[in-house]
C-alpha cells in the first residue's frame, strides 16, 4: 500500500490500496472486454487516488457509448474533458498498461479495491454517528435509528455488489421446485399454521408485508398470535410488538392456545395449567409491549434484537397506533410513513412482517367481504403489503357454547392468487382452528 498524505482523524493512514487499482486499470487498458467483468462491482468513488478515478469515469463514459476502451480513446476522451493532465498524462496511462501483463486477475484487485472503500465508508458512517451525538439530539430513537441505517447500509452494500445473472436464478429455481417436486405438500415459504391461507400464499415469504385486517373485535389479534404461535414451535424465532396489549395479557393469549382451559379462568388465576406452561418454556417467541411506540424505535429494536437471534418473522399489532415522531404529518402521511418503513424493514431484515390493521367503519356497514379500499387512512396499506387478509363475521347469532364463523379472504396476493376462506373461532379461548379438513383442496 503506497503511503498518502492525508490520514485519518487519529493520524492513521486511510485504507486504500494503490497497487491494487492500477492493476484494475491496467487490466481495463490491455483487454478490451474486462471491463465487463468489474463495471457491476466497482464504482468510481471506490478509487481513492483522484486521478484513478477519472481514468476509472472516462472507461466507464467508453462502456456506455460501447466504444472500444485502449490508452487511445481514454486518452482522447479525458482530453475531451479537459482532464488528462490531472489524470497523470499519457505517460500515466502508458505505465498503467505496460505494468499489468495480463487481465485475469481484474476481479481479484477489483474485490481489494471495493473492500477498501467499503472501509472508508465505514469510517465516514463512524464519524458521521459521532458528529451526530456531539450534537446531542433530542430524539434519541432518531439518532439511533440513522446509525444503525448506515451500518445496515454498508452491510448490504458489501453483500449484494454484484449483479446476478439470471443463469445462477434459474439454477436456484430448478433446485427449489427439485424440493418441491420431493415434498409436494409442505409449502415454499413460512407457514402460517393455517391451510386456508397456505393454499393461497404458499407460505409467507421473507422479505414481504403481510397486512392482517378486520374490524375491532373479529379476531385479527388472535388469529396474529395464533400465526405467532404456529411459527414460533417449528423452531423460527418470532418477535411481537404488542401496542395494545402488554406482556402478561400475550402471555394469558398464548397459554389459552396452547390449553384447552378457559381464557379469563387462566388470566384471573383460578386454575393453573401447568401442562400449557411447559409447552410455553424455551418457544422463541421474543415480546415489546412499549406503548406508542415510533416507527423509527421500532426499526431499531428489531435490528438490535435480530443481531442477538436469528428473527424471522415480525408482527406489529396494529399499525394505526405506531408514531411517527412527526407532528406535522396529517394521519394519512403518518401511515404512508409507517407502512413504507415496515416493508423496507422486511427487506432490509431478510423477514417476514405481518401487520395488523384496522378497517374502517365502512366495512362493517356493508355487512359483507371488506373491500381494500376500507383499510383504515390510507391506500399507501393496500399499496405497500404484499398480503392482505381480511376477516369478517356474518351477523347472525351463534348459539351459546358453539365456536363463531369467521370468513375471511386473501384479497391481495402480489404473487399467488386470492381468494375466500373460512375459520372457527372458540372465542372462550380466543382460538382460531381450520374447518375445512386437511385434504390438499381449496379451503372450504
Amino acid at each position: 500500500m503506497t503511503l498518502d498524505t492525508r490520514t485519518g482523524s487519529a493520524g492513521r493512514q486511510v485504507p486504500f490500496d494503490e497497487g491494487a487499482e492500477q492493476q484494475v486499470l491496467g487490466s481495463l487498458l490491455v483487454d478490451r472486454d474486462a471491463i465487463f467483468k468489474v463495471a457491476d462491482l466497482l464504482r468510481v468513488d471506490d478509487f481513492y487516488i483522484p486521478r484513478n478515478q477519472r481514468i476509472y469515469d472516462a472507461a466507464q463514459a467508453l462502456l456506455e457509448r460501447r466504444e472500444r476502451i485502449d490508452p487511445l480513446t481514454i486518452q482522447v476522451e479525458l482530453s475531451r474533458r479537459e482532464e488528462l493532465d490531472r489524470a497523470g498524462g499519457q505517460a500515466y496511462l502508458h505505465a498503467l498498461a505496460q505494468a499489468v501483463p495480463t487481465a485475469v486477475e481484474i476481479e481479484r484487485y477489483a474485490r481489494v479495491v471495493r473492500d477498501r472503500a467499503i472501509l472508508r465508508r465505514l469510517l465516514g458512517a463512524a464519524t458521521a454517528i459521532a458528529a451526530d451525538a456531539y450534537d446531542e439530539p433530542t430524539d434519541i430513537a432518531l439518532a439511533l435509528d440513522r446509525a444503525e441505517q448506515r451500518l445496515f447500509a454498508l452491510r448490504d452494500e458489501s453483500a449484494n455488489a454484484q449483479l446476478r445473472h439470471i443463469t445462477a436464478s434459474l439454477q436456484s429455481n430448478y433446485e427449489h421446485l427439485t424440493e418441491r417436486m420431493e415434498r409436494p405438500f409442505e409449502v415454499s415459504g413460512i407457514p402460517s399454521g393455517f391451510r386456508e391461507i397456505d393454499y393461497y400464499t404458499e407460505g409467507f415469504t421473507t422479505g414481504d408485508l403481510i397486512v392482517l385486517a378486520a374490524r375491532p373485535s373479529v379476531g385479527k389479534t388472535s388469529l396474529a398470535l395464533a400465526m405467532s404461535f404456529n411459527i414460533a414451535r417449528r423452531g423460527r424465532p418470532v418477535l411481537l410488538f404488542t401496542l395494545e396489549m402488554d406482556a402478561k395479557q400475550i402471555v394469558s393469549r398464548f397459554l389459552a392456545l396452547n390449553s384447552r382451559m378457559d381464557l379469563l379462568a387462566l388470566r384471573t388465576g383460578n386454575i393453573i395449567d401447568t401442562d400449557a406452561a411447559a409447552a410455553l418454556h424455551g418457544i422463541p417467541i421474543l415480546i415489546d409491549d412499549t406503548p406508542g411506540i415510533s416507527i423509527m424505535e421500532l426499526r431499531t429494536k428489531a435490528r438490535r434484537a435480530i443481531s442477538h437471534e436469528k428473527i424471522e418473522v415480525i408482527v406489529v399489532d396494529y399499525i394505526q397506533l405506531i408514531r411517527t415522531g412527526d407532528d406535522n404529518e396529517n394521519r394519512v402521511q403518518e401511515i404512508a410513513t409507517i407502512t413504507r418503513n415496515l416493508k423496507s424493514l422486511a427487506r432490509e431484515l431478510g423477514v417476514v412482517v405481518i401487520g395488523l390493521s384496522q378497517l374502517s367503519r365502512a366495512a362493517g356497514d356493508a355487512a359483507g367481504e371488506p373491500k381494500l379500499s376500507t383499510l383504515r387512512e390510507g391506500g399507501t396499506i393496500e399499496q405497500d403489503s404484499d398480503v392482505v387478509v381480511m376477516l369478517w363475521r356474518d351477523r347472525e347469532e351463534t348459539p351459546v357454547g358453539a365456536p363463531r364463523l369467521i370468513n375471511g379472504s386473501v384479497a391481495k396476493n402480489r404473487n399467488g392468487p386470492t381468494g375466500p376462506f373460512q375459520l372457527l373461532f372458540e372465542s372462550e379461548q380466543a382460538r382460531f382452528f381450520s374447518k375445512a379438513s386437511d385434504d390438499g383442496g381449496p379451503p372450504a
